[in-house]
């Protein structure tokens, strides 16, 4: 599980990439500086669009991880397990 967990921190980088990326093109689309500060709906909207982003995009590797760790089922590989999962 060492080489999944290091993918899994994934999620946070994703996230905040997201975060600030949308915080940009809202400044932007709004015509003002890019570091103006945001209020709080605002704030609460790039978070929890950034957050939606993150978990789809690494949900299915953690199905994929929580499943090779499981000892009641064995698998022979990540795609052995992508497969059995699709079906």
């Amino acid at each position: 599980g060492f080489v999944p967990g290091l993918f899994g921190t994934s999620h946070g980088a994703l996230q905040f990439m997201a975060y600030e990326d949308l915080k940009e093109r809202y400044n932007k689309y709004r015509n003002r500086v890019s570091d103006t500060k945001l209020n709080t709906l605002e704030y609460i909207m790039m978070a929890a669009v950034s957050k939606i982003f993150a978990v789809s995009a690494t949900y299915p590797y953690q199905v994929v991880r929580a499943r090779l760790q499981d000892q009641h089922n064995t698998y022979s590989g990540v795609f052995d397990v992508i497969r059995r999962t699709w079906r």
